[in-house]
C-alpha cells in the first residue's frame, strides 16, 4: 500500500512562486486555456450522467457571469498544461440558473463519493474545496473586523483597513490520529450517534505549544486512560471536511485497562488482529474508505513494517 493517503494527490505544479504576479495571474484568469472549478457551499461541480465521478472544468467565458460576484477566485495552479482556479458561487441561490452549470453537471459532497474516482481528481476537487471554505469563513479581519480582501492569487487576505493592514494565510488544523496497539491487539473506539458495528482508532486536535507526540500521548490518555510509548510517525492526509491535516502515528501502550474518560464516545475496546484482518485484505485489495484510519488499521493487521 505504497501510494500516497487520499486527497494527498492533485496532479498541479502548484507554481507559488507566481501567486504575487497579477499581471501574470490576470492573463491567466481570461486564457482560453484556464479551467475553473466551481464550489457552491462547500460542494463540488460534478459530470452529469458519468459513469464514475468526474470533475466538471468550466472556461472563463462559461463562467464569467458568477465570477464577477464571486468573493474567492484562487489559483491552484497547473496541470495538463492548463491553468486551474477554485471559484466560489456560494453567493448564488440557484447555481443551476447558470447556462454551463445546468448543462454539464451536478453538485454533490466529494467525501462520500471519492473513492470511485482517479487520486488526483479527488485531491484536486478537495483542495478547492478546502481553500474556499477558508475564504468564506474569513472575509473579516480577525484583528480589526474590517473587511479583508484576496491577494496572491487567494493565497492571502489582506485587511483593507489602512491602520491595520494585517495579513492572513489559509488555516490548516493540525489533528493526530494513531493506533494503539498491545501485541495482538489494538484499541478501537465508536463515538455518540455512530452505528453499533463502527469503530474506529482515536484522534484528537493538536494544541498550542504542542508538539506531535505530546499530542498523541495527550489525546490517549483523555480519551481511554491508557499510557503509551513508542510513538512513531506513519503518513499525513489532507482533510477537507472542513480544514484539517490528519497526521498518522503508531503506538504502544503501557497499560491495558480502558477508561472511557470523553463524553464524545460511546464504547472502547480492545480488537485482537483475527477480527480485523479479513477487512484488511480486502483493503489491501481495493481501499474501501478515504479515512487514514483504515490504511493504519489495514496495515497493522496485515503485519506490515511500522
Amino acid at each position: 500500500m505504497k501510494p500516497p493517503n487520499f486527497f494527498a494527490e492533485t496532479g498541479l505544479e502548484r507554481m507559488a512562486e507566481r501567486r504575487t504576479d497579477s499581471e501574470w495571474l490576470q492573463e491567466l484568469l481570461h486564457s482560453s486555456r484556464t479551467r475553473f472549478l466551481p464550489i457552491w457551499r462547500n460542494q463540488n461541480l460534478l459530470q452529469k450522467d458519468a459513469k464514475s465521478p468526474i470533475p466538471v472544468r468550466l472556461t472563463f467565458n462559461e463562467i464569467k457571469i458568477a465570477w464577477k460576484n464571486s468573493h474567492s477566485v484562487v489559483f491552484m495552479g497547473f496541470r495538463d498544461g492548463s491553468a486551474h482556479f477554485a471559484l466560489d458561487i456560494s453567493h448564488l441561490r440557484d447555481p443551476y440558473e447558470l447556462p454551463a452549470i445546468k448543462r454539464t453537471g451536478n453538485f454533490d459532497d466529494i467525501r462520500e463519493i471519492s473513492l470511485q474516482m482517479p487520486r488526483q481528481d479527488s485531491g484536486l476537487l478537495a483542495y478547492a474545496r478546502a481553500i474556499t471554505h477558508w475564504h468564506q469563513t474569513h472575509k473579516y479581519c480577525g484583528r480589526c473586523g474590517k473587511e479583508s480582501e484576496t491577494r496572491e492569487g487567494g493565497h492571502m487576505r489582506q485587511c483593507l483597513n489602512p491602520d491595520c493592514n494585517t495579513q492572513h494565510f489559509p488555516r490548516t488544523d493540525p489533528a493526530v490520529i494513531m493506533l494503539v496497539s498491545d501485541n495482538d491487539k489494538i484499541i478501537l473506539a465508536r463515538k455518540k450517534g455512530w452505528p453499533e458495528d463502527r469503530y474506529s482508532i482515536l484522534a484528537g486536535f493538536v494544541e498550542p505549544g504542542e508538539s506531535l507526540e505530546g499530542a498523541v500521548k495527550r489525546e490517549v490518555l483523555e480519551e481511554v486512560g491508557v499510557d503509551i510509548t513508542n510513538i512513531r510517525y506513519h503518513s499525513s492526509q489532507p482533510w477537507p471536511f472542513p480544514s484539517n491535516l490528519m497526521l498518522g502515528f503508531f503506538a504502544d501502550a503501557e497499560n491495558t485497562e480502558l477508561k472511557i474518560c470523553d463524553e464524545e464516545l460511546e464504547d472502547a475496546r480492545w480488537f485482537g488482529r483475527e477480527e480485523l484482518i479479513e477487512e484488511a485484505k480486502r483493503y489491501e485489495k481495493k481501499p474501501h474508505s478515504v479515512s487514514i484510519a483504515r490504511r493504519l488499521i489495514a496495515e497493522w493487521a496485515l503485519g506490515y513494517n511500522h
